[in-house]
């Protein structure tokens, strides 16, 4: 009877102290606030394919490169030699001419005015002065670089919706977002998603860092193609520093190995993708994956699925919204769904997975493209009870 008393007793105090948490307010504020699940509805702007070659190099800063070609000088026609005394005299002069030239204002380049400077023997040669300018090309366009790359505005246009800091042209290189990671309608940690691609392969990292429990990681590789997009090697999953359930997809053998040993096979078909994978193929392509049926394994199961737009939604973010075109996989209980950004390179700011031990959530807060943040979430008030504004 005693050891019964203790454990009710430690019941309420413990119910008591996790009561007191929550309206303490010292649990996060910056949560997303949950609005209902919207019903999708039928599509008003259509995804667009996203171009995958890599840019070209940028030229050469002009103006003090394009005066300072050693062919456009010619040699000056030769002169009597002076007399002493006067060659004495000139010689500050000559001295002073680059000084005098540098202080002349240039809007094209700090180093042009010296291309016009005669030439002397204690002057530099044209190939000293053309290397010598090319560290100021180089903090010019680095200066260039850091103020597009400052960052980016975190309150919505005037009519509600948000849009990337500058326009986004062609399918991202790099990309990272950050996340805050639901376990079903209660934020339970936060989360990230590093993208990249180059030298014909890609990686794609996926983390979430709930606030108790072991550490979810998700890691999907392989070859990249301008033409047929992503073609991926592997998946492998951890929880914590535990390896859990993967994927080999193994091309020669025309085998795809799964399951939490990876002692499963089947047979692979063409243009089979893991379920993170299958998110950056759809935004590379626009969504247009072709009618047939596609192969998706999440690392436990595998399953085919047809994927098309399942409908058009606003993701809401509390301090704006943000146009999405969704795609839903599901099959044998499971369910993944991917909201697309069109005007964020196509890039996922939802990704919820559902199937019989969990239902996860993830919710950008911060979108990143090429280096160059394009948007966060701004500060949320701080409020230490639902109904407290």
């Amino acid at each position: 009877m005693k050891s019964r008393r203790l454990i009710l007793l430690a019941l309420a105090l413990s119910l008591a102290l996790h009561l007191g948490v929550l309206g303490s307010g010292l649990l996060p504020e910056a949560a997303l606030e949950l609005p209902p699940d919207q019903d999708l509805r039928s599509i008003s702007v259509k995804m667009q394919a996203l171009d995958a070659d890599e840019p070209a190099a940028k030229p050469a800063p002009q103006g003090a490169v394009a005066q300072l070609r050693p062919a456009a000088s010619k040699p000056a026609p030769a002169k009597p030699k002076p007399a002493a005394k006067k060659a004495e005299a000139s010689a500050p002069r000559a001295a002073s001419e680059p000084m005098a030239a540098q202080a002349r204002p240039n809007k094209n380049a700090g180093s042009a005015p010296l291309a016009e400077a005669k030439p002397d023997a204690s002057m530099p040669s044209v190939e000293e002065k053309l290397a010598s300018s090319a560290p100021v090309a180089d903090n010019i366009a680095a200066n260039d670089k850091d103020e597009a790359s400052a960052p980016a505005a975190e309150t919505a246009a005037d009519d509600g919706y948000i849009h990337p800091k500058g326009a986004l042209r062609g399918f991202p290189r790099q990309a990272t977002l950050g996340y805050q990671v639901f376990w079903g309608s209660v934020m339970a940690g936060t989360g990230t998603l590093e993208w990249s691609r180059g030298n014909g392969g890609y990686r794609l990292d996926i983390s979430a860092n709930p606030f108790i429990g072991p550490k979810l990681r998700y890691l999907s590789e392989g070859g990249f193609q301008l033409k047929n997009g992503l073609r991926p090697d592997s998946l492998q999953a951890w929880r914590g520093e535990q390896a859990k359930e993967s994927a080999h997809f193994d091309y020669n053998a025309g085998q795809l190995r799964y399951g939490d040993q990876g002692d499963k096979l089947l047979d692979l078909k063409p243009g089979a993708q893991d379920v993170f994978s299958l998110a950056f193929q759809l935004g590379l392509k626009g969504g247009e994956l072709g009618p047939e049926a596609i192969q998706i394994t999440t690392g436990k199961k595998v399953y085919e699925y047809p994927m098309r737009p399942s409908g058009e939604a606003v993701y809401d973010t509390g301090a704006g919204k943000i146009r999405v075109i969704v795609f839903r996989a599901q099959g044998d209980g499971d369910i993944n769904e991917f909201w697309l950004a069109p005007e964020f390179s196509n890039l996922p700011v939802r990704i919820k997975r559902i199937d019989k031990d969990k239902r996860i959530d993830l919710r950008a807060v911060r979108i990143d493209v090429n280096g160059a943040p394009q948007w966060k979430l701004p500060p949320q008030p701080t409020r230490k009870h639902k109904n407290d504004y």
